[in-house]
Parts: structure tokens; sequence; C-alpha cells
């Protein structure tokens, strides 16, 4: 978990409402800071306004109005843009795979989160994307692990 004095903000973007209450008590005790976006637009537009604060996004795999993959590419767009994991009820094989493929950190399964993993996600995000500057050169051996196993 980060220390007091790495205090970094996280967004979620996803359109449920449940998501976005567990994802607040989750990081309510933590050192984490959350903003949630409900659609991708509504996302992006924070990821404009506070791109720097931001340390992770966290994404729903579907959107009302596009899907994780447009947000991917949004970020893609920005210097120094931060970690970007993709969540999802129903993940399969192809899905991680592909999450990973295109570049995102790493793949939460949701509903419910389970708040131990969220944070250790979020803080190994944060701080892979820290030392290696671009996600994309990212390698993310327990993310593969995981897969492999499934």
């Amino acid at each position: 978990m980060p220390t007091r004095s790495s205090v970094g903000y996280v967004l979620f973007i996803g359109p449920c409402a449940d998501e976005h209450a567990s994802l607040q008590r989750i990081f309510r005790d933590s050192p984490w800071r959350l903003q949630v976006a409900f659609t991708c637009c509504d996302g992006v537009d924070l990821l404009r306004q506070a791109c720097h604060g931001i340390r992770a996004v966290i994404c729903d795999h579907c959107l009302p109005d596009g899907d994780w993959k447009s947000v991917l590419a949004e970020l893609d767009s920005m210097p120094d843009h931060p970690s970007f994991i993709v969540s999802s009820r129903l993940a399969d094989e192809r899905l991680w795979a592909e999450v990973l493929n295109l570049g995102a950190f790493d793949l939460l399964l949701g509903s419910p989160f389970v708040p131990e993993e969220v944070l250790r996600v979020t803080q190994s995000a944060s701080l892979a994307c820290n030392e290696v500057g671009d996600r994309r050169v990212l390698q993310n051996p327990l993310a593969m692990s995981r897969m492999a196993r499934r």
C-alpha cells in the first residue's frame, strides 16, 4: 500500500453505482483518493483535467458510451499517463490476454471487488509505471502467472 507521502488519485470509470460504492469503501482507509466516472466521456474529461494527479485508472471493460479500449487510446495520447487496469465481472483467458497485449497493466475481477487485491494491483501498477515510465514495456509476471493457472 502507498505511504502517506505518496498519496495519489485513482480514477474508476464504470457504469455500476454499486462498484463505485465498493471502491469508495476500499480506498476510504487507504492513502489513495478515488475519483469516479460513469461513462467513457466523463472519464476521459477527468483524465484531461487531472492527468498528473491520477496515478492509476481502473476501467470497467464495458461502458455505456464505449469500452476500455477507448480509454486506453486516450491515455496513449497523454504524456506521462497513469497506469491502466481493466476490471471485469466475467474474465476469461482471451480477455486477459487482450488486456495485457494492448498495454494495460492488469485485469481485476470485480463484483464484488476483493479489497486486498484492488489495493495490491493499484499499488503495483503505480509503482511499475513510475519506475519504467511507459506501461507498454511493462511485463507483469504476476498477471501472466494468474492467467496461466486459469
